[in-house]
């Protein structure tokens, strides 16, 4: 039994380790010119996005917790431009 709860949070632990955090992605935002940001600062968005992903993990929402990690990971693997033309845009996420 102990042995499966240590394998269930390495397995929890490396699973975020693979998703960017909020000021990854919001760095990424802010440093691709073209897109248009709602927040300027990456203080201001890297709020925001912890905020929604915090209620998102309070209501206990794993589809939208996991569609944030996706986006997430979408703004670290695409170019700007693609960001920019809406490659990771996700009207009900994207919100911060």
């Amino acid at each position: 039994m102990y042995a499966r709860l240590v394998l269930l949070a390495l397995v929890g632990v490396f699973a975020a380790a693979c998703e960017p955090t909020c000021k990854q992605t919001c760095r990424t935002l802010i440093e691709c010119a073209e897109v248009d940001t709602p927040r300027q600062g990456l203080a201001d968005c890297q709020a925001s996005c912890e905020i929604q992903q915090r209620i998102y993990e309070d209501w206990e929402d794993t589809q939208k917790r996991e569609a944030m990690a996706e986006l997430k990971r979408c703004v670290q693997d695409e170019e700007c431009e693609a960001i920019a033309e809406g490659a990771c845009y996700d009207e009900e996420l994207f919100v911060w």
